[in-house]
């Protein structure tokens, strides 16, 4: 499927958006790591991708997950939100907690949320899924703020401090959530909407917090 240049652009946005704007607010050496941040979030989407499609072919959701909503809400949790949690959190692990501050790692891992998101996108609309325009508003913002509650959990890890575990387990649960109710729609949409303004509001706490260490 050929695509035109200007669709692929386009779900590049929000990303090239919060970089221009970091790069303006912080200094030139953090450029590098921005860019590098970009990078792991495309490293992120190789495994996440992988073990999704071995994991749909597993028995138990090859073949009862369009007849079972409780099958349903198992892989949204497991598939969707754990796995790609895990695979963006796992990643972060490359970022250097000594040379940066907290709050810096967050926008590191805002950044990569939204590479990883960016760059789905794309797969989706290279296998003709339908509603991107929505997807471009709410799963890559998604994926960015679930990724920066992901990162104080990691950053908490790397830096020897209690792991506050709750944060890495609440961007699972908002993710699969959020897909559970998106994937569902018609009414359903506004719980999906409610799980991305939670996501954003946890985000923005975490951030807020991370503010204050430095």
């Amino acid at each position: 499927m050929t695509l035109p240049f200007w669709h692929i652009a386009f779900c590049f946005v929000p990303l090239l958006t919060v970089e221009i704007i970091l790069l303006i607010r912080c200094k030139k050496d953090f450029a590098v790591l921005l860019q590098g941040a970009v990078l792991l979030g495309l490293l992120a989407l190789i495994p996440a991708t992988l073990i999704q499609t071995m994991a749909l072919k597993l028995p138990l959701f090859s073949r009862h997950l369009q007849s079972s909503i409780l099958i349903f809400l198992i892989s949204s949790l497991l598939i969707n939100g754990f796995i790609e949690e895990a695979s963006k959190a796992g990643c972060l692990f490359f970022l250097s907690a000594r040379k940066i501050s907290f709050a810096r790692f967050l926008m590191l891992a805002l950044v990569a949320g939204l590479s990883f998101g960016s760059f789905e996108t794309v797969i989706y609309m290279i296998n003709g899924s339908k509603n991107l325009f929505v997807r471009f508003f709410t799963a890559e913002i998604l994926h960015a703020a679930c990724s920066v509650c992901s990162a104080v959990t990691v950053y908490n890890i790397k830096t020897k401090q209690p792991a506050k575990i709750f944060w890495f387990v609440l961007a699972c649960v908002l993710h699969g959530f959020y897909n559970f109710f998106y994937v569902l729609g018609s009414g359903f949409i506004v719980c999906a909407v409610f799980c991305l303004a939670s996501s954003i509001i946890y985000a923005y706490k975490a951030y807020a917090a991370s503010k204050k260490d430095v």
